[in-house]
């Protein structure tokens, strides 16, 4: 199955109309990002996909997407392991698909070589929710990566990955939504009917011994601040 995602998302990704690039490029993926990340227009492959759960969902040759945007999601060995879709048209939808590695292996949307190589080379992490707040990274230090977590959460595995390849003096950032989901999930909360206390990402990263703090700003989320007004924008609510 992965052969056959793997080939399907590179070859989507080389076949990407203008109106679909200008798209992702105008809702703040930077361009060297977008082309590394391999983002594309999904093309239905003429073969049928090798994953019952793969056509279940998306249909044989994920015909059920098609002309949706494509995501690929790395692991840290440069392997696809997953994908995000998006439509680009009309309503909202997304639909996302991992291989079974992604059981055992980090998965951060916009995890790179290039980024990894500026984690290993002792770059601070900046993390945010979605795809779109990956515009951050238009301003963030060169030597930085940001990382989309998937959501207001952060994994298990995404901590490990984080106390494994960071060097000690590293910072992590915390850039989730301004809203009272993203932020629960930042500063941890009280369950209001078992009593029971929900760690968030901070004390989790910090239980891991990763260095990290809490970025507020004014906006809803990276995303939305980008639209507002673009990488001026950015640098004014992020003083970066």
């Amino acid at each position: 199955m992965r052969e056959w995602l793997t080939e399907a998302l590179l070859s989507s990704a080389e076949d990407t109309p203008q109106e679909a690039e200008g798209y992702v490029l105008g809702r703040g993926l930077p361009s060297r990002l977008m082309e590394e990340m391999r983002v594309g227009l999904w093309r239905c492959p003429s073969t049928r996909a090798p994953d019952g759960a793969f056509v279940d969902r998306h249909g044989s040759s994920g015909h059920r997407v098609d002309h949706w945007l494509a995501i690929p999601l790395w692991s840290p060995r440069g392997r696809v392991v997953g994908v995000e879709f998006r439509t680009w048209e009309g309503e909202k939808n997304v639909s996302k698909y991992h291989l079974p590695e992604s059981a055992w292996a980090p998965v951060f949307v916009g995890l790179t070589p290039s980024h990894l190589d500026r984690i290993w080379a002792g770059g601070d992490v900046w993390l945010v929710e979605g795809v779109f707040d990956l515009a951050l990274a238009h301003v963030t230090p060169e030597r930085d990566a940001v990382l989309s977590t998937g959501g207001a959460k952060i994994t298990p595995r995404q901590v490990a990955f984080l106390q494994r390849f960071m060097v000690p003096n590293a910072m992590v950032h915390v850039v989730f939504d301004m809203d009272e989901t993203g932020q629960k999930m930042v500063h941890g909360y009280t369950h209001p009917e078992s009593g029971r206390e929900v760690w968030g990402v901070l004390q989790r990263l910090e239980r891991a011994r990763v260095q990290c703090r809490p970025v507020q700003y004014r906006g809803k989320d990276p995303s939305a601040v980008w639209a507002v007004g673009g990488e001026r924008h950015l640098r004014s609510v992020f003083g970066l």
